[in-house]
């Protein structure tokens, strides 16, 4: 019998369980304008309590910077101390201080005023990660329940599409069985066909509909403890500033493109981007920069490090993945393959093929299923492919390896770019001091812009050369993009040299040793006599004490091995020269996971480049390196987009050797190229003296020095 089959205990419960289970997925499905506003109610109070606190830091004496005569004594007396108790008067308010006329009330009021507009116009907002406020928490926990709980919306959104409308025809046949008298006069067809209803709302309930996973979910995320999200935070930083920007506050900077002209600028901003295969959401500027690369076709993407190139790289190869292209390559040193890899599979639905070395079958694989081959400078030498083969983009990684147009791989790579009509260089140093190298890059890409440009580079002003390299390159630094960036903070520790160090180093300079020269302090018979391993030993500590965790640069291996028996079992494996791509990105996978007070050290040029170590928020060089590029490359390893906290940088130093010598050679050496490379601007060859013969010139002055003294 049909009533038999369903009792009228059990109607009211599958019709109630219905109703809830539609209810609360329909109101899911309508949280996200909520959310969203939550989040900038949450943003403009964190807003306003920066304002706040800024004006309250500023003296009241700021009134008066600008000596308009302005009696500064009557607003103390009053009580008045900074300008944001002053910017809470109103002008019928400072009239009333005994002392002060109307004119010069309204002079306060104008200068205040001024004072307020341009602080709010030019604040740069960050959140609090190591000593949150209300509103850091507030704004973190809203951006953490808008980001984790639009898939969830999302989800129940179709759930409801899905089962809302046929449910309200289930739950009113259902109904009907709850009615004995009614169950006895139906006929036969339409017992069916309440049964057959009550069996689709049950059936729907044991599903994702009824099955109060995804409510449950939500429920959870809405009573997070701030230890998760805050922790997902320092993780995942560079997400929720990207939430942040799409939020579309007026307060929150956006890149409108940096110095390319106007006209230049309205082009690339109207070009549209299908982004469909991307996994990642673009921060505005990374989003421009997407459009600069698909919009300009071949170009050189010079962006500061640590801005994520890489991102944009895998953003535009997506974009053209959409338009119908097939095959894209992206050719790399080999210490970086492993983490392009990891990228490309992180952040898109793009398949990724390594191609390294001789591997012919991986070759032909991705010939013939196309997506992302990931080569080696070294690897395309040997490349076979048909001669009609067309690649829908190549990516060069790290374009300055190709600066020299005879040597082998830079034969190779231009042989590769006349396969494909999409180009992208990517360097975060595109000159280190020659603007040559810069022009000859601008020649693979756009020959007759580097024609132009060879008229110009030699030029004492650099704004025509800028405008000319406009098409083709876009450099972009931290500041220019970055509001939320924490502060650098870099400090020289200087060592004075003692005992038998000091006689290892003046051993080294009368034997001409420039390798050993700059071992001063590391060289010394043990470490106990080491004024630079002291001093390392007590930053570690302070760090621990701080709970952060270091990176330890050297360019030796022999300091590599003292500075790991130094530190012991807090240090992870050491990362050299020796140590496979593959097994450095795991080494720095335990290193982010490892407790704080953790140490990672490593050769500069191996863990200096291709690696993101945002974990990390101190860094110690154990001497100077010889390039400012080198230097910033290993920072940009932690300072980055997704760093959360003050990076400290210390320099180890020994005082009157040849570490002062170089500091003062790398800081000239940084002047020229943060006012060329940083503006697309140019130098002249005669600033460049040939790397070996400064290094002759430092150590016979070094040695006569010492002569000297000893005389």
């Amino acid at each position: 019998m049909a009533n038999e089959k369903l009792s009228r205990p059990e109607v009211k419960t599958i019709l109630s369980a219905a109703a809830e289970a539609d209810l609360q997925l329909c109101a899911l499905s309508g949280q996200k304008n909520a959310h969203r506003n939550a989040a900038m109610q949450a943003a403009q109070a964190l807003y306003e309590e920066r304002v706040r606190r800024t004006l309250e830091q500023m003296d009241i004496e700021q009134v008066n910077k600008s000596r308009q005569g302005i009696r500064i004594s009557l607003l103390r007396s009053a009580g008045i101390t900074n300008v944001w108790q002053a910017s809470g008067m109103s002008y019928q308010a400072v009239c009333a201080i005994d002392g002060l006329g109307e004119q010069s009330a309204q002079k306060i009021c104008d200068i205040v005023r001024q004072i307020v507009n341009n602080t709010r116009r030019t604040i740069r907002i960050r959140i609090e990660a190591d000593h949150p406020g209300q509103t850091d928490n507030d704004l973190i926990r809203s951006l953490f329940i808008m980001i984790y709980g639009q898939p969830m919306i999302q989800q129940a959104a179709q759930l409801c599409k899905l089962h809302h409308q046929p449910l309200q025809g289930e739950l009113a046949l259902a109904k009907q069985a709850s009615n004995p008298v009614g169950w006895i006069f139906k006929s036969k067809e339409k017992k069916q066909q309440i049964i057959d209803a009550a069996a689709s709302i049950t059936s729907r309930l044991n599903g994702p509909f009824g099955d109060g996973v995804l409510t449950g979910q939500y429920s959870k995320l809405l009573a997070a403890d701030p230890t998760l999200y805050w922790n997902d935070f320092r993780q995942n930083a560079a997400q929720y500033y990207a939430q942040l920007e799409i939020l579309g506050l007026e307060w929150i900077k956006k890149d409108t493109g940096g110095s390319l002209p106007a006209q230049l600028a309205r082009e690339i901003e109207a070009q549209k981007l299908d982004l469909r295969y991307l996994k990642a959401t673009l921060r505005s500027y990374q989003e421009f920069g997407t459009k600069y690369i698909v919009h300009q076709k071949q170009c050189l993407l010079g962006d500061e490090m640590g801005l994520g190139k890489t991102i944009r790289a895998i953003a535009a190869i997506a974009a053209l993945k959409a338009e119908g292209k097939t095959h894209f390559m992206v050719v790399c040193p080999a210490s970086v393959l492993v983490n392009w890899c990891r990228e490309i599979q992180k952040h898109s639905q793009l398949a990724v093929t390594k191609v390294h070395g001789n591997d012919e079958e991986a070759l032909l694989h991705w010939r013939e299923n196309g997506d992302v081959a990931v080569t080696t400078y070294e690897s395309i030498s040997r490349f076979k492919l048909p001669e009609k083969f067309r690649i829908s983009m190549v990516v060069t990684d790290e374009a300055h390896y190709v600066k020299n147009p005879e040597t082998q791989r830079t034969k190779a790579l231009v042989g590769l770019l006349k396969r494909t009509e999409n180009v992208l260089f990517m360097s975060g140093t595109p000159l280190e001091n020659n603007v040559d190298e810069l022009c000859f890059l601008v020649s693979c890409l756009q020959p007759e812009l580097a024609q132009a440009l060879s008229g110009t580079k030699y030029l004492s002003t650099a704004q025509q050369f800028r405008e000319q390299l406009a098409p083709v390159y876009l450099r972009r630094t931290r500041n220019d993009v970055l509001q939320e960036l924490p502060d650098l903070i870099e400090k020289e520790q200087w060592c004075v040299l003692e005992g038998q160090e000091k006689q290892a180093y003046h051993d080294a300079v009368m034997l001409e040793n420039f390798m050993a020269m700059r071992q001063v302090s590391w060289n010394a018979p043990t470490l106990a006599q080491s004024s630079k391993a002291a001093r390392l030993l007590e930053l570690c500590d302070q760090a621990k004490e701080q709970n952060r965790k270091v990176i330890v640069f050297s360019f030796f291996r022999s300091t590599i091995q003292k500075v790991t028996h130094l530190l012991g079992d807090r240090c992870m494996e050491p990362i050299t020269g020796d140590i496979s791509p593959q097994h450095r990105q795991e080494i720095v996978d335990q290193f982010t996971n490892a407790p704080d007070g953790a140490v990672l050290v490593s050769q500069v040029q191996a863990g200096g480049t291709g690696l993101n170590i945002q974990s990390a928020s101190v860094i110690i060089f154990c001497e100077p390196q010889i390039k400012p590029s080198i230097e910033n490359q290993a920072i940009s390893r932690a300072y980055r987009m997704g760093q959360v906290r003050d990076v400290l940088v210390y320099r180890l130093l020994a005082d009157d050797t040849i570490d002062e010598r170089i500091m003062v050679i790398l800081q000239n050496k940084q002047e020229l190229f943060d006012n060329f490379a940083d503006e697309s601007a140019v130098g002249t060859e005669s600033l460049k003296p040939s790397e070996q013969s400064w290094i002759n010139a430092l150590v016979a002055e070094e040695k006569a020095r010492l002569e000297n003294e000893t005389k």
